[in-house]
């Protein structure tokens, strides 16, 4: 006599879980638009950032060198957010090589416009460049020094630096030194 009870019971609970699961695949069809809407939307917004980084990093890249041009790449447009992006530069005529084959002086000038590139995109407002000369002769340290000079309308810029050329252009100068007894005196 009970079995019919507890079978009614058991029904009800049965349909229940099937509701619950129908609900359950609506609300994960729902999730998974949203997910598809959101990774097209953070592919639209890297695109165009890249677009702008880019085309910011041509422009100052050729500023900077005068006998050469220099690109982002992207490593696999079909995943962007599982690789990464390549800096091709390409020096008086040679073939477009990677950073990692460039001299010191080359990668620092790379570097640089690329820094530049995204400072322009997303600025800040203070900046500190630590010895980023250290690598250059001094017609690209004059480059630099104007670049960054050129840069101080919009920000304000704390470069460390022990090169002529860049010394040359700043505002303020502070010189840090250090006595034998670990002392260290600022003179400005």
């Amino acid at each position: 006599m009970r079995a019919l009870e507890m079978y009614e019971t058991v029904e009800r609970e049965y349909a229940d879980l099937v509701q619950k699961k129908e609900r359950l695949a609506l609300e994960r069809q729902d999730v998974l638009l949203m997910i598809n809407e959101i990774d097209s939307r953070k592919k639209e917004i890297f695109m165009a950032t890249f677009d702008v980084l880019n085309q910011n990093f041509i422009r100052i890249f050729t500023s900077l060198s005068a006998k050469g041009e220099a690109s982002l790449e992207l490593e696999d447009e079909q995943n962007l957010f599982e690789t990464g992006v390549a800096i091709k530069v390409r020096l008086s005529g040679k073939k477009f090589m990677d950073i990692r084959s460039l001299s010191g002086g080359e990668k620092t000038m790379t570097a640089l416009a690329f820094l530049f590139a995204v400072q322009e995109h997303e600025p800040a407002h203070f900046y500190v460049l630590d010895e980023v000369d250290a690598a250059l002769d001094k017609h690209n340290s004059e480059k630099l020094a104007k670049l960054v000079r050129a840069y101080c309308k919009n920000a304000q810029y704390v470069v460390i630096s022990h090169n002529d050329a860049v010394i040359s252009e700043a505002d303020t100068l502070y010189g840090v030194s250090m006595n034998e007894h670990g002392v260290t005196k600022v003179t400005s």
